[in-house]
């Protein structure tokens, strides 16, 4: 393993180059406690305490640069080698530390540093994120070993009530998943799993789609809106049927006027897809392209991003103008896949327009051709279309 010795500073360690391949270590020279970062080639930067423990070297993880602030990691380092200098064990030290964790030091500098941001997108992470802060509260300051199995029941009991029961069985498995990992990690005293026998809630599968009379009214309300990226954005998602995030993301590279598909490269299956043009989103796509090789197909100059990013506010004002209730912007995708059924399409090609992630159907799924497709989906669009007034 190559090693290197530069001074820490959050600045200089977050400019660090990735290897090739291996690992590089580099010391901290700002340090006399061993403090250490090693990066591997998959793009991970962790913090280490180096010494020697009855003249055997140790070499003992802190946490990850940029989730642990580099003044923590020098104290930690330094609380490890004044540990090690009296004579005793500093990673036994550490385990006992650990097995003291509150749930939120555990989710912040365990579970979120060593399995999130290593095995999850950054949309999974984020929703976690989501449920930690506002459904786990009351948890945050409670020592991990105290939780137990009753309040993590009645708070999913609370959270159907007050909720749904999709948001509280989200939040069951998430903290049923954080004690998995606290158990591989050997902070739970050989204490089983405190969520593990608690059973998930029934959930009934949505089948909310804008139907005749509600596209009648939905055509009108659309045509007045002012904003042109959220209809664009509308007519986008509901003539191609795809995911909110694969809508708003959508770059003009990834948009083949030649071969009428566009490519998704990150779908929620995990595989690539290619999706269909209608004529309606050709001809809408092209109008707005203006040339552009580059770039957001839905900008915006408002947000972090560049693009397109929370559209709840303006579909709600669209619903009110429309009279239209309990629509989500995830039913105009279900709204493709009902008019398709409605038309007589076939479940094989429905899940196939759709981007369905691979079940025993998929055989079929695959020997299709994208011309059934774009048909099928070209009638559903313009059965829709034929409610405009």
């Amino acid at each position: 393993m190559a090693s290197k010795h530069i001074n820490f500073t959050e600045r200089s360690l977050e400019s660090l180059p990735i290897p090739l391949d291996g690992q590089v270590v580099y010391y901290d020279t700002g340090s006399h406690d061993g403090l250490c970062v090693i990066i591997t080639y998959g793009g991970t930067k962790t913090y280490y305490a180096y010494m020697k423990y009855q003249g055997v070297p140790k070499r003992i993880k802190i946490g990850r640069v940029g989730q642990t602030k580099l003044h923590d990691a020098r104290r930690q380092a330094h609380t490890l080698k004044e540990i090690a200098d009296n004579g005793q064990d500093p990673s036994l030290q550490r385990r006992e530390c650990l097995n003291d964790i509150t749930f939120r030091q555990f989710y912040e500098n365990i579970y979120k540093p060593e399995y999130s941001f290593v095995y999850k997108k950054q949309r999974s992470v984020d929703n976690d994120d989501s449920i930690f802060k506002h459904r786990l509260c009351q948890f945050h300051n409670r020592k991990l070993l105290s939780i137990k199995s009753d309040e993590i029941e009645h708070l999913h009991i609370e959270t159907c009530k007050t909720h749904s029961p999709y948001t509280a069985n989200r939040v069951l498995s998430l903290i049923k998943h954080i004690y998995a990992i606290a158990i591989k990690k050997g902070l739970m005293g050989g204490r089983s799993n405190p969520a593990g026998g608690i059973r998930k809630f029934t959930e009934q599968s949505r089948d909310r789609f804008l139907n005749g009379d509600e596209l009648k009214r939905f055509w009108t309300a659309l045509g007045d809106v002012k904003n042109d990226v959220f209809k664009n954005y509308v007519m986008i998602s509901l003539f191609t049927g795809m995911r909110r995030n694969n809508v708003l993301t959508m770059r003009w590279e990834h948009v083949d006027f030649a071969s009428g598909l566009i490519y998704v490269p990150d779908s929620k299956g995990g595989q690539p897809l290619q999706i269909p043009m209608v004529n309606q989103v050709r001809e809408l796509l092209q109008k707005i392209n203006h040339n552009k090789n580059f770039g957001w197909v839905l900008p915006s100059i408002k947000s972090k991003s560049g693009h397109l990013e929370d559209p709840k506010r303006p579909w709600q004002e669209l619903l009110r103008n429309a009279e239209i209730e309990n629509l989500r912007l995830h039913d105009l995708r279900r709204t493709m896949g009902s008019w398709q059924a409605i038309s007589g399409s076939s479940l094989p090609i429905i899940g196939k327009s759709l981007g369905h992630k691979s079940t025993s159907a998929t055989q079929v799924y695959s020997r299709l051709t994208v011309d059934p497709i774009r048909d099928s989906m070209q009638t559903a669009t313009d059965k829709m279309l034929g409610f405009v007034e």
